[in-house]
């Protein structure tokens, strides 16, 4: 398996562990329900085999989202981080959403001012660090 495969499979594996806790399953649920055994899926959790085409829409159907979810929540791809961005805040009262696209004007335009010096890097994208949004 490619680094690149690897990377991948890590992401969905998160975004499916993130699902799950969310939802209130236990993985030993969601094995039995998607017929594997445990310690097969705790390998897809955490990235170490792909779960699948057929075993994603099993998950999004079990988790109540659309497939494309476990490929949108890990990519780096701006118009994939908007349509994230977008599930999260149809969610949210309208008063909610204001102060969500207020912060993000906010970091922005601070952010926007550093453009110039070099985005970091990290070996994993997934482990960037985000203290910042804490």
């Amino acid at each position: 398996m490619t680094s690149k495969e690897e990377l991948i499979n890590k992401k969905i594996g998160k975004t499916i562990a993130r699902k799950r806790k969310i939802m209130g399953f236990t993985q030993e649920e969601v094995a039995e329900r998607l017929g594997i055994g445990n310690e097969a899926f705790s390998r897809i959790e955490r990235g170490l085999v792909s779960p699948g085409i057929h075993k994603l829409y099993e998950l999004a159907d079990m988790f109540e989202c659309g497939v494309e979810t476990f490929l949108v929540e890990g990519s780096r791809r701006p118009t994939e981080q908007v349509e994230y961005m977008r599930q999260m805040m149809e969610k949210l009262s309208v008063t909610d959403r204001q102060f969500v696209v207020g912060i993000v004007e906010k970091l922005s335009r601070r952010l926007g001012k550093d453009s110039a010096r070099p985005e970091k890097k990290s070996k994993d994208p997934a482990e960037d660090d985000n203290s910042w949004l804490a």
